[in-house]
């Protein structure tokens, strides 16, 4: 009984220090010097900045001054960073648009800017990167049959974020190939 409650004394000590609810309130100035330094080096969303902003324990008050600050001067843009975020995650890590659009909308990136930001993905490009990356994990698996091949590609597929449709219609021109080939 003596060491469970040591253990929960300790836990809960231990929560105390470390918690974020626990913590010295930035001022405005210095927060303001901060995020538009971070702003400066790196792409960031207006959600982005508002979380760093309250997990430094910046006012609220503050926080909305700040973002229209950074705004104006161009230091965040929502339309910009969603133009970057759908060009990288594309471009580096090959992902699908659907994967993209949902993890804009987890930053509260509204639709409009999405949609614009998607209409500068190269459709050809967008089929032939996935065209690759279908071939690339054609090469790693051992499948039973020809079924269970094309199951694994398009549930590999799927999990990238690519649209059933293009995924069908790719993993048909890529079994083709590999048919003829």
């Amino acid at each position: 009984m003596v060491f469970h409650l040591r253990f929960y004394i300790l836990h809960f000590k231990f929560y105390i220090y470390h918690s974020k609810y626990i913590m010295s309130v930035m001022p405005y100035d210095k927060a303001l010097e901060r995020i538009s330094r971070i702003c400066s080096r790196q792409e960031k969303c207006s959600h982005d900045v508002k979380e760093k902003l309250q997990s430094w324990g910046v006012k609220e008050a503050d926080i909305l001054k700040i973002l229209q600050w950074l705004q104006e001067r161009q230091f965040v843009d929502d339309g910009r960073y969603a133009r970057a975020y759908v060009r990288d995650r594309h471009h580096f890590r090959k992902w699908g648009k659907i994967r993209i659009r949902m993890m804009l909308r987890k930053k509260k990136i509204p639709d409009e800017l999405i949609d614009k930001a998607m209409e500068r993905l190269d459709e050809k490009e967008y089929r032939e990167t996935l065209r690759k990356e279908l071939q690339r994990k054609r090469k790693t698996l051992n499948p039973k049959n020809r079924y269970d091949l094309m199951a694994r590609l398009q549930r590999f597929a799927w999990s990238r974020g690519y649209e059933a449709e293009v995924v069908r219609e790719v993993l048909e021109e890529v079994m083709e190939g590999e048919r003829d080939g």
